[in-house]
């Protein structure tokens, strides 16, 4: 018997039997596995009927299930997340284009209906890989206002309005706050983003 890390949605059956699984019990967990069956935690592969407590126990420690990228999976990847389906799994790949990328997971919870239960179902499943930083202090008014977080032409062009008579270090979401030119809740949502410098 041995022990190293492991993915058990990608390891080899000849690997699972050098960790300690007998080829029949191998053959079943890629069966399962080959029927579209994941292990999405830890806790999953414990409850394989193939899987006894004390392998578990011996193994739990090397067991590697990679999180998913917000920023990179498609809609398959997602659908497959517990809660997610395939509407939630357009709308996550569709909010993702209009931010230009999730800064936090807990930017889900702005896609309608998608509340703090299905989010704690899969939180932590999931991370961001930093997305490319938002030119919030370049783009045209038209641009900006494709920006889930600006919600009126008023606060676009007031945007461009501020960031023309304002000096680069000036520049700040919270300043943009202060000058009453964002509510101060969507203000709270663009500052989690990242921003690129003025």
């Amino acid at each position: 018997m041995e022990s190293f890390r492991f993915n058990p949605n990608t390891v080899s059956v000849g690997d699972l039997v050098r960790l300690g699984f007998s080829e029949k019990q191998a053959q079943a967990i890629d069966n399962y596995r080959s029927k579209g069956g994941r292990f999405r935690r830890k806790s999953d592969f414990a409850k394989s009927f193939v899987v006894a407590d004390s392998v578990y126990r011996r193994l739990e420690r090397y067991i590697d299930i990679p999180r998913l990228d917000l920023n990179r999976a498609d809609s398959a990847a997602l659908d497959a997340l517990p809660g997610i389906g395939p509407y939630f799994a357009a709308r996550i790949v569709g909010y993702r284009d209009e931010l230009g990328g999730y800064s936090c997971p807990e930017q889900l919870m702005d896609i309608y209906h998608f509340d703090r239960e299905k989010y704690d179902a899969l939180s932590d499943l999931v991370f961001c890989s930093p997305p490319e930083p938002y030119p919030l202090w370049t783009l045209p008014a038209e641009e900006l206002l494709r920006h889930p977080y600006i919600r009126s032409r008023q606060e676009a062009r007031a945007i461009v309005l501020f960031r023309d008579h304002t000096p680069p270090e000036g520049c700040t979401v919270e300043a943009l706050a202060a000058a009453g030119i964002l509510p101060a809740e969507q203000a709270e949502k663009l500052a989690r983003c990242r921003i690129a410098e003025p």
